[in-house]
């Protein structure tokens, strides 16, 4: 019997997550965007076995490949984009002829927009153990994490869209990441790796979601860096 579905319910299971959250984000009921948030990265979670699992089952397939970006589209692009909106960007107002548009609605149209094509476009080229553009998982998870870092801070709303709209383009830009996974398992092995795993699972433990703010924050300029690395000396040579 095939075990295939094993990491497909994951996978669908990510799916409805950012499905759920999508809900959440739209309810009028306390901490909803905290409640989405959470549920993003707790699909983000799933995102990150489902792969894994269905290689070690020896079950990895095109129809899971394909699953996971439509997942992923979803949970990443259409959630983050609608939880943003609704919590930040939502009022944006403009007239036009003297009549009122809140262009919000195409501000956070811009997530779900980059999510698609960077999807798509992974799905037709990458690298083996690098990623163009900032994954959409990635992205998805530091819209999350804004309603969870500042629970009780007026992000004040020009600032937001400014870094919503950056992290939507570094989606389909072409600044090269490196697979967190494979450089973590490459240079670091045995007991290192025991202890590296110990000492997030401590930092997470106490200072929760600020620590995976930072690592991401870290994640993002490490790729910028490289990117203006490669640019310079490109036009030295």
């Amino acid at each position: 019997m095939s075990v295939a579905w094993i990491p497909n319910t994951l996978t669908l299971g990510n799916l409805v997550l950012g499905f759920i959250a999508i809900i959440f984000a739209s309810m009028n009921i306390p901490h909803h965007l905290s409640i989405a948030g959470v549920l993003i990265l707790g699909a983000a979670l799933l995102d990150g076995l489902d792969g894994q699992v269905a290689r070690m089952l020896g079950v990895a397939s095109k129809l899971g490949q394909e699953l996971d970006s439509l997942a992923d589209c979803v949970t990443f692009g259409v959630a983050p984009g609608y939880l943003a909106f609704k919590g930040y960007i939502q009022g944006t107002w403009i007239y036009i002829l003297d009549k009122p548009i809140d262009i919000g609605i195409f501000i956070a149209a811009i997530f779900p927009v980059c999510a698609a094509y960077r999807l798509a476009r992974f799905n037709v080229q990458h690298v083996p153990n690098a990623f163009d553009g900032l994954p959409s998982p990635i992205a998805g998870i530091i819209v999350a994490l804004v309603p969870l870092c500042f629970i009780n801070i007026i992000i004040p709303k020009l600032l937001f869209i400014i870094g919503f709209v950056l992290v939507a383009l570094l989606m389909v830009s072409t600044v090269r990441y490196a697979k967190p996974q494979s450089f973590i398992l490459q240079k670091i092995t045995g007991i290192k790796l025991l202890l590296f795993i110990l000492i997030l699972i401590a930092l997470i433990f106490m200072f929760k979601q600020w620590v995976i703010m930072v690592i991401i924050a870290l994640y993002i300029l490490s790729g910028l860096l490289s990117f203006i690395i490669q640019l310079i000396q490109d036009y030295r040579y």
